[in-house]
Parts: structure tokens; sequence; C-alpha cells
């Protein structure tokens, strides 16, 4: 029986891109890429943004604006007009918020549709 190879980070590599790389190629096997074939496709991004990125500051944004623009969008496609109440408790909103949500989201498909006037 032969011994398990040692992971990444005990071999020094980074954790924080071992860890990308992992999550690489546990998101492309869920899409059906065979393992060791999406471990390598891991690895090599990881080694991509390490020879690019390596030595600078990086800060990755939490993306809230877009999660709520998301969130927002998915409130207006499910209002019917008179679902505001039910949509307010699920969300953890009020009533007033799925109002403005819906009112923002239509005035911006609007604004999108028609472009600007002048």
């Amino acid at each position: 029986m032969s011994e398990a190879q040692p992971s990444l980070v005990e071999r020094g590599y980074p954790e924080l891109l071992a860890d990308l790389a992992d999550q690489v190629a546990a998101k492309l096997a869920e899409n059906g890429i065979e393992l060791e074939r999406a471990a390598d496709i891991g690895l090599a991004i990881a080694e991509h943004i390490r020879s690019n990125w390596s030595g600078q500051s990086l800060y990755l944004p939490k993306g809230e604006k877009y999660e709520l623009s998301r969130r927002d969008l998915e409130i207006f496609e499910r209002f019917n007009g008179t679902n505001h109440e039910p949509l307010a408790r699920e969300y953890n909103l009020t009533v007033m918020r799925i109002y403005q949500i819906v009112k923002a989201v239509r005035a911006e498909m609007i604004r999108k549709r028609q472009g600007s006037l002048f």
C-alpha cells in the first residue's frame, strides 16, 4: 500500500493559493470534469495568479453590491403586485423596501431600454 503524498501546503505551497486550487477543482468536478483534470486546472489557475500577482497587496471585495443587485432582481422577477408581504418576510425586509426595490429595478430596466433622451 502506498503512502499518501503530502498536500501542497505541506510541501510549502502558499495556503491561500492551495485553497484556490482546491476550490476551482471542486467546482469543475461538480460540473462533470474528471477529478484529476480538475485538480490540474485548479493548480494551473493558482499558479497563473501566483506568477502574475505574487508580492502585491491584493484586496478581494465582498461583492455586496453585486449580491444586493442579484437579490433585488430576484425580488423584482418574483413580484406579482400582490405578494409584497410574503417577499418582505422571506427576504427579511420591510414591505416598503420591497416596493422601493421593485420601483428602482423597473426604472433601471426602462432606462436601459430607452437610453437617454438628451
